[in-house]
C-alpha cells in the first residue's frame, strides 16, 4: 500500500464513522400514533422554521459527508488500480 492509499483509506474510515454519528442523532421523520388521529400540527415554530433547525442542518451535513465518502471511495479504487 502506498501512502496515498493509507491516507484516503483513513479518510474513508473517518467519514464512515461521521456519517453513522450524524444519522444516529437525527430525529425520526414519522409522526407516531398522533398522526392516526389527525393531530398533526404543522403550525408550530419547528414547522415554520424547518429549514433552519438543527435537524435540517444534520441532514445537510449527512448528505455532504455521503457525497465526499463516495468520491473518496472512487478515488481509492482508481489509485489502487493504477498502483497495481
Amino acid at each position: 500500500m502506498t501512502l496515498t492509499e493509507i491516507i484516503i483509506g483513513s479518510l474513508v474510515l473517518i467519514l464512515s464513522v461521521a456519517i453513522i454519528y450524524f444519522v444516529c442523532i437525527q430525529q425520526g421523520k414519522s409522526q407516531g400514533l398522533g398522526a392516526m388521529g389527525g393531530s398533526i400540527d404543522t403550525d408550530t415554530f419547528f414547522g415554520k422554521n424547518k429549514g433552519r433547525s438543527k435537524d435540517s442542518m444534520y441532514v445537510k451535513i449527512t448528505i455532504v459527508l455521503a457525497i465526499v465518502l463516495v468520491i473518496a471511495i472512487l478515488a481509492l479504487n482508481i489509485i489502487s488500480r493504477l498502483a497495481a
